[in-house]
């Protein structure tokens, strides 16, 4: 018997309780194998990141269950998080990390592409206030802001400066 995506999907739905949710699922089904790889969603941590201990909690639990699935079904089981630098989901994700660093793939008046550091301000509408990030200007207080659409920004991953 195959087992799909789906099947695993609501079984670790009934698993996860919250503040953790699914971020993503991938599952490769291969001959008499699969290869599941979840990861999470910390819905209360600042940068969305599950910890070690939540990862390992949910692994635990997720294969008691699939263990009950039968001998014949043979899997591996990752479980990680998301990560503190996680590719955002647009649009929803920039109001959920407003006021954090983001690094945003945007459109120069060239046309052509680039990746800008940007500090996230809040969403009005279709658009986002984004201040560009410089590390040698930024304590400056009055730093210049500018209104984005939403629809401009192709994509982007939350950044962490150390």
């Amino acid at each position: 018997m195959v087992y799909t995506e789906e099947n695993i999907r609501e079984l670790i739905l009934r698993v996860l309780a919250p503040p953790l949710a699914l971020f993503s699922l991938q599952v490769q089904n291969r001959k008499n194998h699969a290869l599941i790889e979840i990861e999470l969603d910390h819905l209360t941590d600042r940068t969305g990141s599950a910890s070690l201990e939540d990862c390992e909690t949910v692994s635990r639990r997720l294969k008691e269950e699939l263990d009950q699935w039968g001998e014949e079904f043979d899997f591996t089981l990752q479980v990680s998080s998301a990560g503190a630098e996680r590719v955002l989901r647009l649009p929803e994700d920039l109001i959920r990390f407003q006021g954090l660093l983001v690094k945003l793939e945007v459109p120069l008046e060239s046309g052509k592409w680039d990746k800008r550091l940007y500090r996230l301000g809040p969403v009005s509408g279709d658009s986002v206030e984004l201040t560009l990030y410089d590390r040698k200007t930024r304590h400056k207080k009055n730093q210049k802001s500018v209104s984005m659409p939403i629809a401009e920004i192709r994509k982007g991953n939350l950044y962490l400066e150390i």
